[in-house]
């Protein structure tokens, strides 16, 4: 938007929603009926009271896209920015500044010519909450050749000879001497101290030659300030080739700063002078030394940044695949290349196709990249998303390694979370169980890149109890990147695992897997791996499969009560049943206007810095619950449910008394002829099966030990171990029974066991 339309008679009306960008009110609307949104920068010639777009000249006004072939860049008016960027007005600048910080914005740099009028603008932004991703999105004014209008657009003003930085004050100096630093924000702080002139220039060191340093003939000596790292250097090496040879410099007015050892790597002007050094910027500027002198084999370097067998057009493409591959690292274990900034994989043969117009020497650009190893492009073992490490190339015990996390959008802010404490409480109708669920989320959240060794299984047969709420908030404290809201179980099982590439935080949904027993038993085990294992194998079509760590922590939802099939010493699942409360609109419409204003924001600031109880208690086992029980319970083979019920009531194949095909139940049982017996009554299940429910069910035949098998002598001379089942009730019968059996030899209960019809105990066994 022009600085004239702008500053017109354009007296604010009102804030509207954008059609473009889905905001709710981040367009301004004023009374000549115009409109702008401050988030995603679109003008309105004209916005109607329903929110659309009208047509303006005859010509429709919603088409977001630049013909840029109808622009021609032009100068901005004096230290002009765009209007996204202005935060001085009194009524829009304080929420216009705040929306750009949600959006990761840090400042912005203005480069000018010699009279102070605008080149172009750089804006700083950070894309992880650790402040250690930034990005720079230059912008550049430009007047329509058809109609005459002007608009910022999101571009630099030329491939070539940019302006430099603080152009303005080197045309007014009147020192002999400029320094030359890597980075606005280096240069801002060297320009405070208000020593030498400094400058620098945009879009980071592999830009250094894309810049008009033309300027810096009006100064006698030039001192060139790198960053402490290696592509500061190269950076800085370029730069004084670029100065000797293209703009007849004399060499020995050219200085460079080196480091003492006490520097750590990758330090800069803008960072704090080291506690055990006695110097500060301005004396590593003042004690440059002469280039030569800094660099003796400065020939060799400067001969390394020129191609001299290739000809000039072979050179443009050479240039061209670089400024391509800029961000671009080869993945070894697939035979991948990874584009970092757009975290893009491509297949070799995909990326060489792609590229094919920029061969090198008729090599593939894939071959010609790989051959340029390791000065200026790179490779890595493998790829992980690790949010403990800085994202690009890493070096993990020595194998270099591409971390492609990228943090959530949102920036942490300390404020009110009672609506998120409250919601919690009311999804369990339980303080206890809204503050465990909390501890993990916590912990989740200040772990990131370690595994829980379980995962909380919610059940609830209701819906709109606050579930999508609580997992919307995660998703953005996350990051949509990170986070995965909506995964079905069967998905999560398949073949195809690659939705788990990524994702610190699943919620898996529809947990429901068989009404068949032995199909759920098959389905549970099947997801146990993805709770506990540090590594899960990845399949994906037409690609290789590899390993991939495995960092992800889960939250299961499921509507059924018996949803899966777990055992009750299960350690992997912490169950709890949710509330049954169907809550209305008027509880739910306060909530998410808060989540949708900075609530995502203070519950990050909540997690980051909440005290967890007992971070061990991640690494162990789940906690055992009611809920848990319960569900273990209902998972049991449904013949344990056949043999209990047969066994309370002391029918089937606990029948007691009368005659009977089957042997008199006298509170024992051998597991191989109950299994017999079930068949008989045409109940199926294997004999495993029966012999679990005879561990599960049977007492101890010593007090103390804990022995639950004892071997009987059968009539017939077999020796079979039999499991001692006495009556749960009443208490009288319960204790009758332990000692009776329990002080009778293998003959003795043989005979009692191999006893058909009824039994009574002789009269000394009740003495």
């Amino acid at each position: 938007m022009s600085r004239e339309f702008k500053e017109g008679n354009n007296d604010f009306v009102k804030h509207a929603p954008c059609t473009k960008c889905g905001s709710k009110d981040n367009v301004s609307v004023y009374k000549d009926g115009h409109g702008y949104c401050f988030g995603c920068e679109y003008f309105y010639p004209q916005y109607d009271a329903a929110g659309s777009v009208t047509k303006l000249n005859g010509q429709s006004s919603n088409k977001n896209k630049i013909n840029q072939n109808n622009y021609t860049y032009m100068k901005g008016d004096y230290h002009d920015i765009p209007w996204s960027l202005d935060f001085t007005d009194p009524k829009e600048g304080f929420k216009r500044e705040q929306y750009k910080k949600k959006k990761g914005y840090d400042t912005h740099y203005i480069y000018t010519d010699k009279e102070g009028n605008t080149a172009f603008v750089v804006e700083r932004q950070y894309t992880d909450e650790s402040k250690q991703e930034k990005k720079f999105i230059p912008y550049s004014k430009w007047k329509n050749k058809i109609d005459g209008s002007t608009r910022w657009i999101s571009k630099h003003m030329s491939k070539e000879n940019r302006t430099i930085y603080n152009l303005e004050a080197l045309s007014k100096s009147r020192e002999s001497t400029v320094v030359v630093v890597e980075g606005e924000k280096a240069a801002n702080a060297y320009i405070k101290q208000k020593l030498l002139p400094c400058t620098t220039w945009s879009s980071g060191a592999k830009a250094v030659l894309k810049n008009d340093f033309d300027p810096l003939l009006d100064f006698q000596n030039i001192i060139l300030f790198p960053d402490n790292d290696t592509e500061g250097f190269t950076a800085m090496h370029k730069l004084a080739q670029h100065l000797v040879t293209d703009l007849n410099v004399a060499i020995e007015n050219i200085k460079l700063v080196l480091f003492p050892d006490e520097f750590p790597e990758k330090w800069d002007l803008a960072d704090p002078v080291p506690e055990n050094s006695n110097t500060d910027g301005h004396r590593l500027a003042f004690n440059a030394l002469p280039y030569t002198e800094a660099a003796p084999n400065y020939l060799d370097l400067w001969k390394k940044f020129k191609e001299p067998d290739l000809s000039e057009k072979e050179k443009d493409k050479k240039d061209r695949l670089l400024e391509v591959s800029s961000n671009v690292i080869y993945i070894v274990e697939l035979d991948e290349m990874l584009d970092i900034q757009k975290d893009l994989l491509t297949p070799l043969k995909a990326f060489d196709n792609n590229y094919g117009y920029l061969k090198v020497d008729k090599k593939k650009p894939s071959t010609w990249l790989l051959e340029q190893e390791p000065e200026i492009f790179k490779r890595a073992n493998s790829f992980e998303f690790n949010p403990k490490r800085p994202r690009g190339l890493v070096d993990v015990n020595g194998v270099p390694i591409a971390n492609r996390y990228r943090g959530p959008s949102i920036i942490p802010k300390v404020g009110d979370v009672t609506m998120w404490k409250d919601t919690l409480i009311d999804l369990f109708d339980d303080e206890e169980a809204a503050h465990a669920a909390e501890q993990y989320f916590g912990w989740c959240v200040q772990n990131q890149g370690e595994k829980a060794m379980w995962a909380p299984l919610w059940i609830s047969p209701k819906k709109g109890i606050g579930k999508n709420f609580i997992t919307n908030i995660l998703g953005q404290v996350y990051g949509l990147k990170n986070f995965r809201p909506n995964l079905k179980y069967k998905h999560v099982i398949g073949k195809f695992n690659s939705w788990i590439i990524g994702a610190q935080f699943a919620v898996i949904n529809e947990v429901f897997l068989s009404k068949n027993f032995n199909k759920k038993q098959e389905l549970s085990e099947e997801i146990k791996d993805l709770i506990t294992e540090p590594y899960i194998h990845i399949e994906e079509k037409f690609r290789r499969g590899f390993d991939y760590p495995n960092t992800c922590n889960f939250i299961l939802i499921s509507n059924h009560e018996d949803c899966m099939n777990i055992a009750d010493d299960e350690r992997r699942y912490y169950v709890k049943k949710l509330t049954s409360q169907i809550r209305k609109r008027d509880y739910w419409k306060p909530r998410w206007e808060w989540a949708a204003a900075d609530g995502a924001r203070f519950v990050m600031s909540h997690l980051t810095n909440l005290k967890i109880d007992d971070p061990d208690l991640y690494k162990e086992r789940a906690p055992v619950t009611d809920d848990m029980q319960e569900l273990a319970k209902l998972s049991e083979h449904p013949i344990f449910k056949w043999l209990d019920e047969h066994r309370a009531a002391e029918t089937g194949p606990f029948k007691r008394s009368g005659s009977s095909d089957f042997r008199v139940f006298n509170y024992m049982c051998v597991a191989t002829e109950l299994h017999r017996t079930c068949h008989a009554f045409k109940q199926e299940g294997a004999l495993e099966v029966v012999i679990d429910w005879c561990k599960k069910r049977s007492t101890s035949w010593h007090p103390i030990k804990q022995e639950y098998t004892k071997q009987i002598v059968s009539g017939d001379g077999s020796r079979p171990r039999a499991y001692l089942l006495p009556p749960q009730d009443p208490d009288t019968a319960n204790e009758y029974w332990l000692k009776t059996l329990r002080s009778k030899g293998p003959t003795d209960l043989g005979r009692i066991y191999d006893m058909k019809g009824s039994y009574s105990p002789k009269e000394e066994d009740i003495i």
